[in-house]
């Protein structure tokens, strides 16, 4: 699997160049709206706060103001994204498969078009002073499953097509990754993480890969396309291969 250049692969919401311009209004549109909740409260706090006798309850009150602003911003973000990806959906419904990386193609050019939708959402719950938002919250928004007691906080996951079970372990630097490119071919497949796996540091799960219950993955290995790991196996290596 390689990524060409006109994808830009630097968050869970990938691009293609070819279609960027395009959908900027749309990113635009997202980032305006969300601004607006932010935009409301942060005038009536000024319209009652900013004056005498009240400068200093204004002062004193100004880091709990930027907290819940920033808080404020992330929700208001991931709903209107929330909101934006439900229409696409109605007209588009996404699906898993093998197609042409061609924005000819519906499934490649809805895929572009759902993850600058998300891509916002996403940049301000990694960004704000507690990241780990972006995966208990903001993708679990979006539709990613993550069971409870699971650690995944410094791992990077696709934003669809994601279903993990309760008590897994998700290494640091780790991938999990629903979608590929092959030449010219796009590729989107579920990835499944069932109850109690462990997943180690640096790992990669390439698209379709199914890992069973308290399943092991070691520290820098990577699965191929549709690969199975066993129950309660132990699996290492480029690509993975079972050890126990």
């Amino acid at each position: 699997m390689f990524q060409p250049a006109s994808l830009k692969g630097d968050s869970p919401t990938p691009i293609d160049e070819n279609v960027r311009k395009k959908f900027i209004p749309i990113y635009l549109l997202v980032i305006i709206l969300s601004f607006v909740p932010v935009s409301i409260l942060e005038y009536y706090i000024i319209l009652y706060l900013w004056r005498t006798p009240f400068y200093l309850m204004f002062v004193l009150l100004f880091p709990l103001n930027l907290i819940i602003l920033i808080y404020l911003l992330q929700f208001s973000a991931t709903l209107i994204s929330f909101l934006f990806l439900k229409t696409v959906n109605l007209i588009h419904t996404p699906k898993e498969g093998i197609f042409e990386r061609n924005i000819k193609d519906k499934e490649y050019y809805f895929w572009n078009l759902r993850n600058i939708i998300k891509k916002w959402p996403l940049y301000v719950a990694a960004s704000n002073p507690f990241p780990w938002f972006k995966n208990r919250f903001t993708l679990r928004f979006f539709g990613v499953k993550i069971g409870k007691h699971t650690l995944c906080d410094n791992t990077w996951i696709s934003s669809e097509f994601v279903k993990i079970g309760k008590n897994v372990i998700l290494g640091m630097n780790s991938t999990i990754l629903t979608f590929g490119i092959e030449q010219d071919k796009f590729i989107l497949k579920r990835i499944l993480i069932e109850d109690g796996a462990l997943i180690g540091a640096k790992c990669v799960l390439l698209p379709g890969t199914v890992v069973k219950k308290k399943a092991k993955l070691g520290a820098h290995s990577y699965s191929e396309y549709d690969f199975i790991l066993k129950e309660d196996g132990l699996y290492r290596g480029h690509p993975a291969k079972i050890i126990d």
